[in-house]
């Protein structure tokens, strides 16, 4: 009998948050506070909520409900891994704001164990997230995909991914700000010892 084995896939979780209205006036609350600039070693890509990253938004504003409602779809998503979520911190969290020609640099989170994306505000092309495939010898194999990934989203979604999956955002050709708020979860590597 013959079979195929999808070895080292790379899933990706894409959802609708269920708390949506408590979450936008969250995020909200946090955005009437925040003066967004750009990093300005990266050029003119995007404005971030801290370009230091020195700062967790997570610490600085409080967001119960949006948390609680990261920690369920984390959940889910580490049992389709099959891995129980114990304990883990966010290791930092900001909001980025994409306007007209802004975009994301190809980068990838390399220090975190899960990434996440939420789309606070976005149009339909105002710059979609795109992966880039993790085997770089793929893109000479002619029956493999080795480019890129787009996954579109709308205001409501969540992403949850890998953090040393290489991402990037596309830029925004339309005069509406696309508004995302992403943040970083390493786990308790304590947590997971065996005793």
């Amino acid at each position: 009998m013959s079979s195929i084995e999808q070895l080292f896939s790379t899933p990706v979780y894409v959802t609708k948050v269920d708390k949506f209205d408590s979450i936008q006036q969250e995020i909200t609350s946090a955005m009437e506070t925040i003066n967004f600039e750009m990093n300005p070693s990266w050029g003119q890509t995007h404005y971030l909520s801290d370009p230091t990253f020195e700062e967790s938004l997570f610490t600085t504003h409080d967001f119960p409900i949006f948390k609680e409602e990261i920690d369920r779809n984390l959940k889910v998503y580490a049992k389709n891994l099959n891995f129980e979520v114990k304990k883990y911190i966010f290791h930092s969290s900001w909001i980025a704001l994409f306007e007209k020609g802004n975009y994301g640099h190809i980068h990838n989170h390399g220090h975190s164990d899960i990434s996440g994306v939420y789309y606070y505000s976005r149009s339909e092309e105002d710059g979609h997230i795109f992966f880039e495939s993790p085997v770089d010898a793929a893109s000479s194999s002619l029956p493999y995909f080795g480019g890129n990934i787009t996954i579109p989203g709308t205001t409501g979604t969540l992403l949850l991914f890998p953090g040393w999956l290489r991402h990037g955002i596309r830029p925004n050709v339309t005069d509406i700000p696309r508004v995302s708020l992403s943040f970083d979860i390493v786990f308790d590597r304590l947590a997971y010892s065996e005793r």
